[in-house]
């Protein structure tokens, strides 16, 4: 019953953080309630106090007040979808003071425990793991946390295998063809950032994209060029970036849901070419062939941001 459950946040800053779950009536028993609590934080190699907060129905507010909402990194805020009916969706809300965002250095992720009721009678229950990553895109650059973040990231089907801590400790972020959960529980544990490439799966987006978007170690999601996004592809993914790829042979303008581009090209001219006249963010991509480790790869990434 709780296959569909999403969680995501919305509008958070230091102060605090505003968690949702959401949950389609459709198929559910009659005179569902949604809820539930948020305990945390843990992290790998940090300690804190932690807090329980129960999740409640959420407040309402004005149009323009959830215009506002926005998290502290200057990405617009996945607020509650207030514009659904409480008939189609069950929506509940916990308010978390002074969170700890994830991030490389501290990973801080925090434990969802939902339950599902009808007529006072639990009929389903789940736990899920999720992090409040505050990454966004404002103007032509991405900002983690109110700051300028430039993505160095290397495909790792073109380096040895190495263990995910070994690519947080060169600051370098893996790109990975539509990363497996274990994969992604595990970078999100340890703080290694992921970058899944899913240009090959335009038929199972919307699926992989709310499977994908559950992890905070799961940056952002690489969709093909030209692909057919649904209206709706937002309301399951709500806090992943979603990147265009392009290439010399893209021919459209990126599509009004991407967040950033990807430019894919040998040489540098090129790149501009791709990338010149774009109001959004762009990373710049050159094959570089097979690099012997971590260190390599790394400095081809520096290379390629002074080119």
């Amino acid at each position: 019953m709780l296959e569909n459950l999403q969680l995501f946040f919305g509008d958070a800053s230091h102060a605090l953080a505003r968690i949702y779950a959401r949950l389609p009536r459709a198929g559910l028993p009659a005179n569902c309630v949604l809820t539930g609590r948020v305990s945390g934080p843990t992290c790998e190699y940090a300690r804190t106090l932690p807090a329980t907060v129960s999740f409640v129905k959420p407040r309402r507010v004005s149009a323009a007040e959830a215009e506002t909402l926005v998290v502290d990194s200057g990405h617009s805020s996945p607020h509650a979808p207030r514009e659904e009916s409480e008939a189609e969706t069950l929506v509940v809300e916990a308010i978390l003071p002074d969170p700890c965002f994830w991030s490389q250095e501290t990973p801080f992720v925090y434990r969802a425990e939902l339950e599902l009721k009808s007529d006072g009678q639990s009929v389903a229950s789940a736990e899920r793991l999720f992090g409040i990553r505050p990454l966004g895109a404002r103007g032509r650059n991405l900002v983690w946390e109110g700051r300028r973040w430039v993505a160095r990231a290397a495909d790792c089907l073109e380096l040895p295998e190495r263990l995910l801590a070994a690519w947080r400790a060169a600051d370098l972020a893996l790109l990975v063809s539509n990363p497996g959960d274990a994969l992604c529980a595990e970078a999100t544990r340890l703080g290694a950032v992921l970058i899944a490439d899913l240009t090959a799966d335009e038929e199972e987006l919307p699926r992989a994209l709310r499977r994908l978007a559950r992890w905070p170690a799961v940056t952002m999601a690489l969709v093909a060029s030209g692909a057919t996004l649904a209206a709706d592809i937002r309301s399951g993914a709500r806090n992943l970036l979603l990147a265009e790829h392009r290439d010399a042979a893209s021919a459209t303008p990126p599509g009004s849901q991407a967040d950033l581009v990807i430019c894919e090209a040998a040489s540098t001219a090129e790149l501009v070419r791709l990338a010149g006249d774009l109001t959004i963010p762009a990373l710049a991509w050159r094959a570089a062939g097979w690099c012997d480790d971590l260190a390599a790869a790394r400095r081809q990434c520096d290379v390629l941001q002074r080119d």
